[in-house]
């Protein structure tokens, strides 16, 4: 009868690799301890961590709950900030050919009486033909616009761990969550092996029978965890699994990044931000201690050189005295995550460009569909099959809504929006959705199961793009205008009252980095006490 595995090897470290080694040790902790599962992360001396994807979605808080980290220590150690949306800034123009900017909310109202709040704004917050009356979509439906601009902290000072008036999520330091994530899988028994695989070896079934170290020699597989970032190493060159590009969706392949320092060390907003460039889109990510930054773009519309320039000139001064890399992105994903007893994590599996955070998130879902599906030691294929239908139905879904922030936008200024608009294939499943929603606004129903991109945000895309403009709908009939101003007035009501509460965003983060240490970990507990992925 098969057993499940007792041996997982995890090759590469880094943020998916000792996250994939900490929650599955905290997981099986009663087998670790009882040396019924042995795991194992062997990780180069000299490969070093991208460190971009340093915006996290919102999930973040719920595996750092999790592995029983405590969100304080979290903060001081990474250098973490707080993260309410993200702020998209020149992706379209208004009627004027003036730039427009929306903000994707955490944080959104509830239905009136029954009605969708969209519809009511088609109605009777938009003029017939063109832009708001008074205020953009996601200010009327939520506090997260005005909580941002008077860059305000979700919690109160002194609240404890995890426990906040509206939902967050964290902009940290990638190098330093990896140091935080490696100590806890090895207090949780995970063993590390610092070492060079030089080759892999497979059986006569095509399975992963070995790795040759340079320094330890053979080393026997029994199930291998890839986390070797874009090499890919293991599913990609040893096993041969085709790489499935996404270049007829999407058209960014490089990124230009730098560390640059505040502006003012005392205004940090709690958002991150996406501004559209010539050739792609900058971002901006404040950590308590710097700003992280860059340009993602397209290496058919300028040359790393040109990037690194238009990069600077909208960085401005900041930017002058920093040392910009540029980063070959593999924007695409492998055409099964998990082959035989090999499974991909992170830039190993897949990526698409990191407009949306889904990074780290990524992984979350991975290693809670691995747990779900974990395997015996006979390898029946249809539980791989069933786990790479969800990867493949996770990416299908990050590739929708990333296409649809591109597809449809009106900027005609240079070729390479010209290309987005035009030459650009859209994902099937999206462009049916964009008929549809013609008609009516996004519902579940049509999104089908989503994991992570649900209604609300699409409806903040599309209203923040425009997409909405001049049409109507008949599903907002059962209310009126006065029921419209009611549902504003509290939703305002609410706003004041969380401005007046909630302490400045710096101030707060202060506040939490000058308490007192507090142990690394919790040691005792359920790993799932506090929450779940």
């Amino acid at each position: 009868m098969a057993k499940p595995v007792k041996n997982i090897t995890i090759v590469g470290g880094g943020t998916s690799g000792w996250l994939a080694a900490a929650f599955l040790a905290g997981l099986y902790r009663q087998r670790v301890q009882r040396g019924d599962l042995t795991l194992t992360v062997i990780e180069s001396p000299d490969v070093g961590i991208i460190g971009v994807g340093e915006s996290t979605a919102r999930p973040m808080a719920d595996m750092l709950r999790i592995l029983q980290i405590p969100e304080d220590d979290f903060i001081r150690r990474c250098n973490a900030t707080f993260k309410l949306s993200g702020w998209f800034a020149d992706w379209d123009v208004d009627e004027k050919g003036a730039p427009v900017s929306w903000v994707n909310p955490f944080f959104s109202q509830t239905d009136l009486h029954g009605v969708n709040p969209a519809y009511l704004f088609a109605a009777f917050g938009m003029h017939p033909g063109g832009g708001p009356r008074e205020e953009q979509y996601t200010e009327a439906i939520s506090v997260c616009p005005a909580i941002i601009r008077a860059h305000k902290g979700p919690r109160r000072i002194g609240a404890g761990d995890y426990k906040s008036d509206i939902p967050y999520s964290y902009h940290m330091d990638a190098v330093q969550l990896a140091k935080m994530l490696q100590e806890r899988g090895k207090q949780l028994g995970v063993k590390q092996i610092l070492d060079h695989v030089e080759d892999v070896s497979l059986d006569e079934k095509g399975f992963v029978s070995e790795l040759t170290l340079r320094e330890h020699g053979a080393f026997p597989i029994e199930f291998v965890i890839d986390a070797t970032g874009f090499a890919s190493i293991i599913l990609n060159k040893a096993l041969g699994e085709p790489f499935e590009p996404y270049d007829n969706y999407l058209l960014n392949d490089r990124a230009v990044v730098m560390q640059l320092p505040h502006e003012d060390p005392k205004k940090i907003e709690p958002t991150s931000r996406a501004t559209a460039l010539n050739a792609g889109w900058s971002f901006r990510v404040p950590l308590y201690n710097r700003v992280g930054s860059g340009y993602i773009y397209s290496s058919k519309f300028l040359s790393d050189e040109e990037a690194i320039a238009e990069f600077k000139r909208h960085a401005g001064p900041a930017a002058n005295d920093g040392e910009p890399r540029i980063i070959r992105m593999r924007i695409g994903k492998a055409r099964r995550s998990w082959v035989k007893n090999c499974l991909a994590l992170g830039l190993s599996s897949g990526f698409v460009e990191p407009l949306e955070a889904t990074a780290i998130y990524s992984v979350q879902v991975a290693l809670q569909w691995f747990h779900n599906y974990f395997p015996n030691d006979d390898f029946d294929p249809a539980v791989s099959a069933r786990y790479n239908k969800l990867i493949d139905g996770f990416y299908d879904e990050i590739v929708d809504f990333i296409c649809l922030l591109f597809c449809i936008s009106n900027r005609e200024d240079t070729p390479y929006w010209k290309a987005v608009r035009h030459e650009m294939e859209i994902p099937p499943r999206l462009k049916e959705n964009l008929d549809v929603w013609k008609h009516t606004m996004p519902d579940a129903l049509d999104l089908g199961s989503y994991t992570f991109f649900s209604p609300t945000s699409y409806r903040a895309a599309l209203f923040g793009k425009q997409f909405f403009k001049g049409r109507q709908y008949a599903q907002c009939a059962p209310l009126g205008k006065n029921e419209w101003k009611q549902y504003l007035n509290i939703r305002r009501d609410r706003t004041n009252g969380l401005l007046a509460a909630l302490p400045d965003h710096y101030e707060l983060l202060t506040s939490i980095r000058n308490k007192s240490e507090q142990p690394s970990f919790q040691i005792g507990g359920s790993i799932l006490s506090g929450g779940g992925l």
